[in-house]
């Protein structure tokens, strides 16, 4: 556990990658995440820290990545 977290992390971030037969291969960081189990949502966003990076700036550019995502969210019964 991070000192600054609650509990665990989990799933939050990762790539995702592509590749075909013929040998090309894309590939792609997930740095926003959807999980829905039954009537619960959970949005996560990760963040790269690097030892040139701004604690404030990190924080700030992870509440971006929620607010890109978040305002599309639609609960729906089904």
């Amino acid at each position: 556990m991070v000192r600054h977290e609650q509990g665990p992390r989990g799933l939050y971030g990762g790539a995702v990658f592509r590749g075909s037969t013929g040998g090309t291969l894309d590939a792609a960081l997930v740095l926003r995440t959807l999980i829905g189990a039954g009537n619960e949502a959970w949005l996560r966003a990760g963040a790269g820290v690097t030892a040139q990076s701004s604690p404030e700036r990190e924080i700030e550019e992870t509440c971006e990545k929620l607010r890109s995502v978040a305002p599309f969210l639609r609960f729906a019964e089904s």
